[in-house]
């Protein structure tokens, strides 16, 4: 698909792509990409790097430890019905994301949506980057579904614990002390998840930070989305 809000064509970039950001890519840790993705977060710009790789260790294993009891409910979140899914042709690729899938909150009920347009676009990327046979479309799809779940797990209560691992403090005023939220480490802990629950023999980290490279290699106009990829909670 082509047009003014959609890359062109949908799932395959064209032209000269950012060769040498795959081979770095490649080459580096998930704490290094989970940090480089933290460091994109406009709340995070000017943060010490080790303090940004702190927060990326403990949001990884957090995420990873989370896959290993998955199932198990927050405390005190009773068990919920799974959510539904559905599976989209077109919606993903956006003016400034590309969007594997999202998680929906509802109250009749939670609802995870796959959008077949971005999953084409990350399969497109993953071949221009030499990777094709690390990311098939299916394995690709469970990995999407299973950071949506992570999303689901984190919104019913675990994100309570992700934060107190995270301690970081945004006020203190005498003996009281106010732990604060830290943008995208949730972000980095739904990564991990997925890659821990999925069939990818990359880790998803190394796709998005892929996925972003060639969006700020194109830059944003009206041909494709500008230089963030969410693949996203949309409570």
């Amino acid at each position: 698909m082509s047009g003014p809000d959609h890359p062109e064509p949908a799932g395959a970039p064209q032209g000269p792509g950012p060769g040498g950001e795959y081979a770095r890519i490649a080459a580096a840790s998930d704490e290094d990409l989970a940090a480089e993705l933290l460091a994109l977060t406009p709340t995070h710009e000017g943060r010490d790097r080790d303090q940004l790789r702190a927060w990326a260790r403990v949001a990884l294993g957090f995420g990873r430890e989370l896959a290993d009891t998955a199932g198990a409910p927050a405390p005190g979140d009773p068990a919920r019905p799974e959510a539904e899914v559905t599976d989209m042709a077109t919606g993903g690729l956006r003016r400034d994301e590309v969007l594997l899938a999202e998680y929906l909150h509802r109250a009749a009920g939670d609802r995870v949506i796959v959008y077949a347009d971005a999953l084409d676009y990350a399969r497109g990327v993953a071949e221009a980057a030499g990777w094709g046979g690390d990311y098939p479309r299916p394995a690709l799809r469970e990995a999407a579904l299973a950071h949506e779940e992570a999303h689901r797990m984190l919104h019913r209560g675990h994100s309570r614990e992700l934060r107190r691992r995270l301690d970081h403090t945004v006020l203190r005023w005498g003996p009281l002390r106010v732990r604060g939220h830290i943008v995208g480490a949730d972000e980095i802990a739904a990564h991990a998840y997925a890659g821990r629950r999925g069939a990818l023999r990359r880790s998803p980290l190394a796709l998005t930070a892929a996925i972003a490279a060639t969006l700020a290699h194109r830059g944003t106009d009206h041909h494709g989305p500008g230089p963030r990829t969410t693949p996203g909670d949309r409570p």
